[in-house]
């Protein structure tokens, strides 16, 4: 996310991608659109199946001190694709996030809030989204603050659906996925209680670089999208922080899972007489990963579900269709609201993998619509 000027807020329209309604289970499949991203990944309005995500985001519009509503240029370029696909899609939503860097004003003047808020029904309705959600990051001066800041959001909607008969614009928060900022800055039950649904955010990156030669086994662990526990000690997975947060208070059936899928490209560039350090290059789609798997090399999947290549000097971890499908199978074994894809653009949109457009996008709402 960019960050703003001093009291100000940056919001980013969070591209909520299809919505599978079913029995209960996978009742939410999100995704996430960056307009910022476009002009690296190439992505264009005719790449996109909106069968597939009815719910879209833009990131990073923002207010400013007046709590004016402002749009960078990438992302008023995307409106009339995003109103375009609305149209053609009549069950599309789309959900504004606010991306919350500075509190002070908001916190501490109420007056200020409800002219924030009052704004963001304006913005929403006027271009035809459909809720927002709120991320906090790390800049809460208090568990209070920002629960009372939630909590207000939410009044507004619903007071502003009483008097126009609108449907209720939706209110999702949106949680960190650091540890500390959980602990010292949300009070959990109080924002469950005030939003429709919660986006926690799992597995950032665990190391930029290492030194030393490891076992299969041991590189496994270092995959950063990992379902399930390798041991007792093992915290670097889903599992693992999904338990964590409910002992904080997390509601299950309001939580929706936030992974990153795109893969993280490693190169060791020590000669192979020499123990080998990683070093991170960069994210990579799902389209670039089959270029990898194209040349060969040795593939190992953590626990028989999340796989990684090693392959001469490159080592890639990342999802497949096969993974995802089990991370579907788990949200639903553990009474989860859903899935989040964050950046869609993490995909094979270009059909590098020969399997058509949207190869994990398709495994996901597959295996979501699934009873």
């Amino acid at each position: 996310m960019c960050c703003c000027m001093e009291n100000a807020i940056a919001i980013s329209i969070f591209l909520l991608t299809f919505v599978c309604q079913g029995s209960g289970q996978c009742k939410m499949l999100v995704c996430r659109f960056s307009p910022f991203r476009r002009s690296q990944t190439k992505l264009t309005s005719l790449d996109n199946d909106f069968n597939l995500c009815p719910y879209i985001i833009i990131e990073n519009v923002q207010n400013n001190a007046e709590n004016v509503i402002t749009v960078k240029t990438q992302v008023r370029a995307v409106y009339p694709w995003i109103l375009q696909a609305k149209r053609q899609n009549p069950n599309l939503k789309i959900v504004l996030a606010f991306v919350v860097f500075t509190f002070f004003d908001m916190y501490h003047y109420p007056a200020k809030r409800s002219e924030l808020f009052q704004a963001c029904v304006k913005h929403l309705r006027d271009n035809g989204f459909d809720g927002m959600t709120i991320e906090l990051g790390d800049r809460s001066p208090s568990k209070d603050s920002f629960a009372n800041f939630i909590q207000d959001a939410q009044n507004t909607f619903t007071e502003e659906a009483r008097r126009t008969g609108k449907p209720k614009l939706l209110l999702f928060g949106d949680l960190t996925y650091f540890y500390k900022y959980i602990q010292r800055n949300y009070d959990l039950p109080r924002i469950y209680s005030s939003t429709d649904y919660v986006i926690f955010n799992t597995l950032p990156v665990g190391e930029y670089s290492w030194s030393g030669l490891e076992s299969l086994e041991a590189l496994g662990r270092r995959h950063h999208s990992r379902i399930y526990r390798l041991d007792p000690e093992d915290t670097f997975n889903l599992d693992y922080y999904f338990k964590w947060i409910v002992s904080l208070g997390a509601v299950k059936s309001k939580t929706i899972v936030s992974t990153n899928l795109e893969a993280i490209f490693y190169y060791n560039d020590r000669p192979p007489q020499i123990a080998p350090r990683y070093l991170i290059v960069r994210f990579i789609d799902y389209g670039e990963v089959c270029d990898f798997l194209k040349k060969g090399g040795q593939i190992t999947r953590v626990l028989n579900i999340s796989p990684f290549q090693v392959n001469a000097q490159d080592l890639v971890f990342y999802d497949d269709e096969f993974s995802v499908k089990e991370r579907i199978k788990y949200i639903k074994k553990t009474g989860l609201a859903g899935f989040n894809f964050a950046y869609i653009e993490g995909d094979d949109f270009r059909e590098n993998c020969g399997r058509g457009k949207w190869p994990l996008l398709r495994a996901l709402s597959e295996e979501c619509s699934k009873t």
